[in-house]
C-alpha cells in the first residue's frame, strides 16, 4: 500500500486520546518513546499500558503520560489468565474511552483488540512485532492453530495492521487473517539515529581476538545456545576474544535458559553475562561485533541499534533478521541453528579488522537511509488519520 509522506508528522493526532499498549513497560519505554513524543508534539493525550514490575513504569510516567499495569501472563495460552487480561483491557478501555488504541506484541494485539471492539473503541491499530515462540517450535502445531484462530477474531475489527517484515505479512494474508489493503510493512520500530550513533575510539579488537556481544532475552529461540557453542570453539583458537550476553532471563517463557546452564558457562569462562541495563549504548560501543543467531524475529531492535552505532553484525538467515543486514556489506548472515557456521563468521570478523570497520560504516548508512525512526513515525501517524480501507 502506498502511503503519502506527511510533513513534520502533519496534524493527524491532535486533541485525541491515544493509548499505546505493549507486552511490558520495558518495551513500551524503549521501543515506543519516539511515537509517544511525536504524538505529544501534536497535542494528543497519550496513555500507555503493559505488564509492570520491571522498573520502567516511572520512566514512562516521566514522559508525561499515564501508565496502566496490565496482568499480562507471558507463559503462553492460559485460559484463566487470558480471560483476566481480556477483562482488564475491557474495563480500562471503557473507563478511558480513547479515540485510538495501538497494540504491539502478541497478547496485546489479540486480547486488546477483542476488548477494544467490545468496548466500542472507534479505531483499533495493531503492530505484529513477530510471531513468537509458538511459531518457531514444530511440536507446537496445535497451539499454533489456536493462535491463528485468535488472531483472526482479533484483527477482524481492526482498522489497520502493521508488520515488521514482508514474510509475516504474507503469512497472515495467505491465511485470510487480514485484508491486504489494511496492512503495511514498516522497517521495525525504526531507530533513533541521533541517539544511537557511532562513538569514537571504542571497539578494541585485533587479529588476535575481538569482543562479541549478543543483546537479547536469554531464550533458546534467540540462538543463545548457538552463540555459546560458537564462543566455545572460537575461544580455543582466539583466547583473547570475549563473548558477552546482555539481557534478562524471562522465566515465564518455555524456552528460557536455565540458571544452572548460565552459571556453568560463566564458570567455564565461555561467556560473560551482564544482566539487563537501562542504556545499552555504552556496552554496544565497547563491542567489536554484535551477534543475534535468532530463529525468527519481527525486525530485531538489537541489530538496528548496533548498525546505527557503526558496528558490524552477524545474524541468521531467518525471518526478520535478514531484513536488517546485507550479507557481505553490513554484516554476515549464517544458517539458522548452525553454530559451526556462526563460529566461522566470528573467525572471519576477528581475522579481518578492516572488514568489520567497513561493515560498521555501511551499516550506519543503511540505518540512516532505510530504518530511521522518523520514516516509521511518518507512516504510523498518517495511518492514524487515514480512512479504513476495508474489513474482512
Amino acid at each position: 500500500m502506498a502511503v503519502r509522506r506527511s510533513r513534520a508528522y502533519g496534524n493527524t493526532a491532535g486533541n485525541r486520546k491515544i493509548l499505546l499498549v505493549s507486552r511490558c513497560s520495558w518495551t513500551l519505554f524503549n521501543f515506543r518513546r519516539g511515537l509517544i513524543r511525536a504524538l505529544q508534539e501534536q497535542g494528543a493525550e497519550v496513555g500507555g499500558g503493559g505488564a509492570g514490575g520491571d522498573g520502567f513504569e516511572e520512566l514512562i510516567r516521566g514522559l508525561g503520560i499515564s501508565f496502566f499495569d496490565l496482568p499480562v501472563d507471558k507463559r503462553g495460552i492460559n485460559p484463566v489468565a487470558d480471560v483476566k487480561l481480556l477483562r482488564a483491557f475491557y474495563r480500562w478501555y471503557r473507563k478511558e474511552r480513547p479515540d485510538i488504541v495501538h497494540h504491539f506484541t502478541i497478547k496485546p494485539v489479540i486480547y486488546g483488540s477483542i476488548a477494544a471492539r467490545l468496548a466500542g473503541i472507534p479505531r483499533i491499530i495493531n503492530t505484529v512485532t513477530g510471531l513468537g515462540y509458538v511459531f518457531t517450535q514444530d511440536e507446537r502445531k496445535y497451539l499454533r492453530s489456536v493462535v491463528h484462530f485468535l488472531y483472526k477474531i482479533a484483527l477482524k475489527g481492526s482498522a489497520f495492521t502493521f508488520f515488521q517484515n514482508a514474510e509475516d505479512q504474507d503469512y497472515f494474508l495467505s491465511r485470510g487473517i487480514v485484508c491486504e489493503r489494511n496492512t503495511l510493512v514498516v522497517p521495525g520500530s525504526g531507530i533513533d539515529c541521533d541517539r544511537f550513533r557511532p562513538i569514537s575510539n571504542t571497539g578494541r579488537g585485533t587479529k588476535r581476538g575481538a569482543t562479541f556481544l549478543m543483546v537479547s532475552r536469554l531464550l533458546k529461540d534467540k540462538g543463545v545456545y548457538e552463540f555459546v557453542e560458537a564462543a566455545r570453539r572460537i575461544r580455543q583458537e582466539h583466547p583473547e576474544s570475549r563473548f558477552l550476553l546482555l539481557g534478562r532471563r524471562d522465566e515465564r517463557n518455555p524456552s528460557v535458559v536455565t540458571e544452572e546452564e548460565l552459571e556453568t558457562w560463566q564458570s567455564e569462562r565461555i561467556v560473560e553475562w551482564l544482566g539487563e541495563v537501562r542504556d545499552v549504548r555504552p556496552i554496544i560501543a565497547d563491542a567489536d561485533v554484535v551477534v543475534l543467531p535468532s530463529y525468527r524475529e519481527g525486525v530485531p531492535r538489537s541489530l538496528l541499534e548496533a548498525a546505527a552505532m557503526g558496528k558490524a553484525v552477524i545474524t541468521t538467515d531467518a525471518v526478520g533478521c535478514r531484513e536488517a543486514v546485507e550479507h557481505g556489506r553490513t554484516g554476515l548472515v549464517v544458517p539458522v541453528k548452525d553454530s559451526a557456521a556462526l563460529a566461522g563468521a566470528m573467525r572471519e570478523m576477528i581475522e579481518n579488522c578492516d572488514l568489520r570497520l567497513h561493515m560498521g560504516r555501511e551499516g550506519r548508512r543503511k540505518m540512516e537511509c532505510e530504518f530511521d525512526e522518523k520514516m516509521v513515525l511518518d507512516r504510523v501517524l498518517e495511518i492514524y488519520e487515514s480512512p479504513v480501507p476495508c474489513t474482512i
